[in-house]
């Protein structure tokens, strides 16, 4: 029988990006390139979010390729795998399908969860580098559109060759700090341990959970 997703599961893949779960010690410099990706990015994510100039359809395309484009992808579906993601490197067929459903099980999250944010603006606070130029964690604030509570939102962010990428996102769940990815690797760990490794069974359980996702916010925007 196959083992499925808890909703534990699911609300830890809310932001759906993925880091290495222990920290180097924090240099004091802030960033403030790293701090102007995420203000430019996730502004203009949240701003498409709210644009009902342009049809359902438009928006959920412009959405996906934003956040394709901010998110490191093949480094998180990768890294959420754990010890399985070598199954990858051996068969490319199931690389490039594990890839593309993990990214559209992400992209559905990010856009569940922030369409309640839709027309909200993001303020980034501060920023930490970890590793000078290369790692850092930006602090920011999702500000609701008309006033109410602040959500804190920290980005673990990489540089490469082809520029900054977010590549873990920790939010304040029921008064408790949770890196998102770390959380959403343990819980895929689990799945696959009860399913002996079966990454297509996992693969089955996102696609359902997406199809949910896609129809609620297809049910809201209606």
């Amino acid at each position: 029988m196959t083992a499925k997703l808890t909703r534990a599961a699911f609300f830890a893949g809310m932001l759906g990006v993925g880091v290495l779960a222990i920290a180097p010690e924090a240099h004091a410099a802030r960033n403030a390139d790293a701090e102007r990706y995420v203000q430019e990015n996730a502004s203009a994510a949240l701003r498409t979010l709210g644009d009902r100039s342009i049809s359902s359809a438009q928006r959920r395309q412009t959405f996906d390729r934003l956040m394709t484009q901010f998110a490191d992808m093949p480094r998180i579906a990768n890294f959420v795998l754990g010890r399985y993601g070598t199954q990858l490197r051996a068969d490319a067929a199931l690389r490039t399908d594990w890839n593309n459903t993990f990214r559209e099980y992400s992209i559905a999250v990010y856009e569940d969860r922030l369409d309640s944010y839709s027309g909200a603006s993001i303020r980034v606070t501060d920023s930490v580098e970890r590793i000078a130029g290369r790692d850092v964690i930006v602090s920011s604030e999702i500000v609701p559109r008309g006033g109410g509570r602040a959500l804190p939102v920290q980005w673990r962010m990489l540089r490469a060759a082809n520029g900054w990428k977010v590549i873990d996102v920790s939010l304040m769940l029921e008064g408790n700090q949770i890196w998102l990815a770390q959380q959403q690797q343990s819980e895929f760990l689990a799945v696959l341990g009860r399913n002996n490794g079966d990454i297509r069974a996992l693969m089955a359980n996102l696609r359902q959970l997406t199809t949910s996702m896609r129809q609620r916010i297809m049910a809201r925007n209606a």
